[in-house]
């Protein structure tokens, strides 16, 4: 007798799987952060987000600014969640400069 699950179509994708449904199916929120980067004549890299206020850095390079941003981003993002208050996202997002370039982040609480 095979005991196999047969896969459904949502699980045809994901070999992996841990067929977990319903109620049992743990939530995982996700938030896009919007970063606006750029650099300036010395060669430093500065970013902002975009979509939530307050939220800057700079760094000697993209990767330092982004990670800086991300975390704070999550940081804050995490405690509103936490205390059941409204995040004040901006939207839609600020305008972006003329020198500066987008990048999307997933953050998963």
């Amino acid at each position: 007798m095979n005991t196999q699950p047969i896969p459904n179509e949502t699980d045809s994708d994901r070999p992996n799987s841990l067929k977990i449904t319903g109620d049992a199916k743990p939530m995982v929120p996700v938030f896009s952060c919007t970063v606006y980067v750029s650099k300036n004549d010395e060669g430093n890299v500065r970013g902002r987000v975009a979509n939530l206020a307050g939220i800057d850095a700079s760094g000697n390079s993209e990767r330092d600014v982004l990670v800086k941003v991300s975390k704070e981003f999550k940081s804050r993002v995490l405690k509103m969640f936490e205390a059941g208050e409204e995040i004040p996202w901006i939207d839609p997002p600020m305008p972006k400069n003329e020198s500066e370039q987008i990048r999307t982040i997933p953050m998963h609480l």
